[in-house]
């Protein structure tokens, strides 16, 4: 047995070396370099042939002390080692020159109802068209969204936009690229909500029997206004662009019809009612005043210079008609019979026709 003793900075370092244990340690001495087996070629350059029991295994890591007699372990997978290569395919680089451009780009659209209005949330169609024509002179329609605003995902170049709000629509042409571009459509629109009544203090007039046509004061090619929107609901909001337009308020099907010059603002909901000077007679033919009504009476309602308003067939008819007087018709197969009606504005009325001989018509 043998000992070293060194002394540095205070510190003592003992290492113990059991050169009995080794009979290849006592006749050939230790290996080059040193305790550690490495030489000036590096570890494992010595003429060793194989660990030291008792010594540090060269390039074992953490300090590994075999015992007598024990079989070094395995060496470490080359991919376990610090210094394995990756087994990753590399990748492959390019300049920048060669990099492919984008293949699409988005296009973010708003609509507005004025350039500092906020964007519309709901009922915007949108409609974008490509930019070529096709034999017939058509587009190809591209892509389409309801609702409020949009995004689409196109492909860079030239396309037509059509942003349509009720009847309040417009078509812009837009260049995309390679980046996001955004949008903002301004429809310069309004929108109206229609109503009529009978005279002042009278509850509005019933739905079913109440209709609305609206007109340009732009002519078509017949010099007839053109129409905008017809057969429209009381209470119903008609989007529409901001200008003066003529409306028709349609009361019944046969004389009531009123008309009137309204306008739309840019950004505003107009509440407008109109008054429709008639009323709803109901009709029937009787034998007596206070009578049971006739049935399978034919009815005719003529102007008093003779023109024919309107006509029916039934027991109880009821007809709207302008205020005025009318001559009221009745054919039964006991004869004709007639009557002067007057009709009020917002005076509904029943009125009887009497079957007798004094308002029986006589040819």
């Amino acid at each position: 047995m043998a000992r070293w003793k060194t002394t540095r900075n205070g510190w003592i370092f003992v290492v113990v070396a059991l050169m009995a244990a080794s009979p290849s340690f006592a006749q050939n001495g230790p290996p080059p370099g040193g305790p550690s087996g490495g030489g000036p070629g590096g570890p494992g350059s010595g003429p060793s042939s194989g660990p030291v029991p008792g010594m540090m295994r060269p390039g074992s890591g953490p300090l590994q002390l075999l015992p007598p007699g024990a079989s070094p372990p395995a060496a470490l997978p080359e991919a376990a080692t610090p210094y394995a290569p990756s087994t990753a395919a590399p990748v492959e680089t390019k300049p920048l020159s060669t990099v492919a451009p984008r293949e699409t780009a988005t296009l973010s659209l708003t609509a507005r109802l004025t350039p500092d209005g906020p964007p519309i949330g709901a009922g915007v169609v949108w409609r974008i068209f490509a930019e070529a024509q096709g034999p017939d002179g058509s587009r190809e329609l591209v892509a389409e969204r309801h609702g409020g605003s949009a995004d689409f995902v196109l492909k860079p170049g030239g396309y037509f936009v059509y942003c349509g709000f009720g009847y309040a629509g417009t078509t812009d042409h837009v260049v995309v690229g390679t980046s996001l571009k955004a949008d903002s459509v301004v429809l310069n629109a309004g929108g109206v909500r229609l109503s009529a009544v009978t005279g002042k203090d009278k509850p509005p007039i019933d739905n079913d029997d109440l209709s609305f046509d609206i007109f340009s004061q732009e002519l078509d090619s017949h010099g007839e206004p053109k129409a905008v929107a017809l057969d429209v609901t009381p209470g119903t909001i008609i989007r529409l662009p901001a200008k003066t337009y003529n409306v028709t308020a349609n009361y019944g099907d046969a004389n009531a019809r009123t008309t009137a010059d309204i306008e739309v603002k840019a950004g505003k909901l107009s509440d407008i009612t109109l008054t429709e000077k008639a009323a709803k007679i109901t009709l029937k033919l009787v034998s007596n005043e206070g009578g049971e009504a006739i049935a399978n009476t034919r009815w005719s309602i003529l102007t008093q210079a003779g023109d024919l308003v309107t006509s029916g067939v039934g027991a109880f008819p009821s007809f709207v008609l302008a205020e005025g007087d009318y001559t009221v018709i009745a054919n039964h197969e006991d004869g004709q019979f007639q009557r002067i009606v007057s009709v009020v504005s917002g005076e509904d009325a029943d009125v009887e026709v009497l079957a007798t001989t004094e308002q029986k018509v006589t040819n």
